[in-house]
């Protein structure tokens, strides 16, 4: 088969804009916005340098001519076969010191349609028109070569803040029938030597836009969460037998799957040792170490340091909110239990902030805005940290993730955590005017409404040999009063970290049950 190569033209980088010339052109547009006669002047003005930012400036000075030649390939032989346009000397620095810009070369990177941009990268393109369509920079910081990525620690031999301002694409050959595009460069960096190029596949320069390069790991996300009440949870959720768990890869996947996409999970015969709760966690990843240690004890006792050892109703909580980084799952094994009363109870915080989004939509958004402050002061231990009651999904640097049975699906894909525990606020935010906590206080109190709803409730008297996992920031649990003289009631906790959990998954995704699931708001 011949190899057929394609030649892709570059049109050379402009020169750095002086700012002198910046001001000029910012102040000639703004004198002439005002003269429109419609609207503010300052609102027309805004317009305007938004205008000059991104469809460029009047009689730009021409790129500079002159300039040292740069590390690179300027002296090598062109691909065989291939006739490689060159870009052009690359744009000389700035000498005064009249502004921060001036040092900077002008790309034109923006697209009048996004879409189409990125449609174009998507299809291998990584210039229209001799243009970039994504910065230099941007490119090379993404090279896979062996120089610059260990073939065995997999790790970087260079960093990014040592990729010159004014790095360029030199030229770019596409090789049809391989997928691959051949980059040589203007003002290349170290681990890089004269010649070096960097290869890319369809799919990488496709990914170059995205925050979320490893399309295959990220493929977790891609998975949807359900939206549960009592009933439909009693009715899709399977419980996991511990030898199985133990033993069994695909059960294990299985386990993972439900906690991934329902946020609770309940395991039976589990032996009445105290080892078991950890075994369990240890399947999964290491034990997430607190001031509690690395497991606990759930029980009743004198002087409690906690509402938890306790034998009196504690309410929907979750725990240790007052720590910046709080425990991704909780685990909890019950070793005994023969007292009367102590019925565990969860519910789904997402499915409540779906149900009020439907009620009253503006008290979510209240909910997102203003933060709690979670306190733990006791026993020589100080703790503290404000959240907001539902963290927005943007904030977590995560892909978003589609939910089942949602009434609002758009809405659902903004909600990334719940930090929900009454027993443990410090305070509420003082900065709020007294309506705005008004509203906020019956947002709260609506929402822990729903919580309470019967239909949504999940209420199981946990017996000797169950154990109950459990997503620590979507999940609350509580706890009814129990007879302490009327029987032994002893549980060991533990926590895992969330991202601990995540790694996991990502490596059991392939044994996961297969998900078909259209997401209605996709394109």
């Amino acid at each position: 088969m011949t190899t057929v190569l394609k030649r892709i033209k570059l049109q050379r980088p402009a020169a750095a804009v002086p700012s002198t010339h910046v001001h000029a052109q910012i102040q000639k547009r703004a004198v002439t916005s005002s003269s429109l006669g419609t609207g503010s002047g300052v609102t027309q003005r805004r317009l305007r340098l938004r205008d000059i930012l991104e469809s460029g400036f009047e009689d730009e000075p021409a790129a500079a001519e002159a300039g040292s030649t740069p590390s690179g390939s300027d002296s090598q032989q062109p691909t065989p076969g291939a006739t490689n346009t060159t870009a052009g000397n690359a744009p000389a620095s700035p000498t005064g010191t009249s502004g921060a810009t001036d040092a900077y070369p002008k790309f034109r990177t923006r697209h009048p349609l996004k879409w189409l941009a990125n449609a174009q990268l998507e299809e291998g393109k990584l210039v229209e028109n001799g243009q970039p369509l994504v910065s230099p920079i941007l490119a090379r910081d993404a090279c896979k070569c062996p120089k610059c990525i260990d073939a065995s620690d997999r790790q970087r031999n260079f960093s990014y803040a040592d990729i010159p301002h004014d790095i360029s694409f030199r030229d770019i050959t596409h090789i049809e029938g391989r997928d691959e595009t051949i980059v040589r460069w203007l003002n290349d960096c170290a681990p890089h030597s004269r010649g070096d190029t960097t290869i890319f596949t369809r799919e990488q320069i496709g990914s170059l836009k995205s925050e979320f390069r490893n399309a295959r790991r990220w493929a977790l996300y891609h998975r949807p969460q359900k939206l549960w009440d009592a009933s439909s949870f009693r009715r899709d959720t399977s419980r996991i037998d511990f030898n199985d768990y133990m033993t069994d890869p695909a059960t294990l996947a299985q386990t993972l799957h439900l906690l991934w996409r329902d946020g609770l999970v309940f395991i039976d015969g589990v032996p009445e040792e105290e080892a078991s709760v950890g075994a369990i966690v240890n399947r999964i990843g290491p034990l997430q170490q607190t001031f509690y240690g690395p497991t606990w004890d759930v029980r009743s006792k004198p002087d409690p340091k906690n509402v938890a050892y306790t034998a009196k109703y504690l309410g929907f909580h979750m725990d240790l909110l007052y720590m910046r980084d709080p425990p991704g799952f909780q685990f909890l094994h019950c070793v005994h239990n023969s007292s009367m009363g102590g019925e565990s109870r969860f519910a789904d915080t997402f499915r409540a902030v779906d149900t009020l989004f439907d009620e009253d939509r503006a008290m979510v958004r209240t909910l997102m805005t203003y933060p709690v402050r979670y306190e733990y002061d006791n026993d020589g231990f100080f703790y503290s940290d404000a959240k907001p009651t539902i963290l927005k999904r943007q904030e977590l640097r995560v892909p978003h993730r589609v939910s089942i049975d949602a009434r609002h699906v758009r809405a659902m894909k903004d909600v990334g955590h719940v930090f929900w525990s009454p027993p443990f606020v410090g305070n509420i935010s003082p900065q709020p005017a007294h309506h705005e906590l008004a509203h906020f206080v019956a947002s709260s109190k609506a929402f822990a409404e729903i919580m309470e709803r019967p239909q949504n409730v999940v209420e199981e008297k946990m017996d000797s040999g169950t154990c109950v996992i459990f997503d620590n920031l979507r999940v609350v649990h509580a706890r009814n009063a129990f007879d302490p003289n009327s029987g032994r009631r002893w549980l060991r906790g533990a926590y895992l970290n969330r991202q601990d959990f995540i790694s996991k998954a990502i490596a059991m995704m392939p044994m996961m049950p297969h998900v078909r699931f259209v997401d209605p708001e996709a394109d």
